[in-house]
């Protein structure tokens, strides 16, 4: 297998483009068929996301950046596997970043719908994680038990109803800055 992968290398460093894509287009376009049709692709979106990926191999081929350790069925699996995942998150239009549009339906049969969820909920579990105590209890109370802002004011002790409305405004932000400012977060949310 290292040889192949040597050879695949050599030969686009090489211009030999052909010898190349013959190899990948009769071993890794397979692979990558599977996975897209496996999750609810077409036939044309699995292969215009496996030239995509082939483009974006080439590429760090050309500029030296691919690590000659690397499987090149792997890395180009794997490519796929994320422009895939990218592309059905575009094409479902599920993500919405404010935490009262976190719930996703968890009882799809789609089995990409649940893997971008799962992803989903993990990114919107770890920017929750990163809020202080209380806005991670007031967002969830919102979010969750369903409070208006005069009992949200209640519960947290607050002196109005303007401060809740206040604090609960503040807290999204934060929330909303933390995904921001962590790119593999909002890779995953973005739609």
């Amino acid at each position: 297998m290292e040889d192949i992968n040597r050879t695949i290398v050599e030969c686009i460093k090489n211009r030999q483009n052909e010898k190349a894509l013959s190899y990948l287009y009769s071993h890794t376009l397979k692979k990558v068929k599977g996975y897209i049709l496996n999750n609810n692709g077409s036939q044309d979106e699995a292969n215009d996301i496996f030239q995509d990926a082939v483009i974006i191999f080439f590429k760090s081929v050309i500029e030296n950046k691919f690590e000659n350790n690397l499987s090149v069925d792997a890395y180009i699996f794997t490519i796929s596997k994320n422009l895939w995942i990218n592309t059905a998150k575009r094409k479902r239009n599920l993500v919405h970043v404010d935490i009262q549009d976190q719930h996703l339906s968890d009882n799809t049969n789609d089995q990409l719908d649940t893997m971008i969820s799962k992803e989903k909920r993990k990114a919107l579990d770890v920017a929750y994680s990163k809020l202080d105590e209380a806005c991670r209890k007031l967002l969830g109370m919102v979010a969750y038990e369903k409070l208006s802002m005069k009992e949200l004011q209640e519960k947290m002790n607050l002196t109005s109803e303007n401060a809740a409305k206040t604090m609960h405004y503040r807290c999204k932000q934060s929330f909303h800055k933390i995904i921001k400012e962590n790119s593999d977060l909002l890779n995953i949310l973005k739609p």
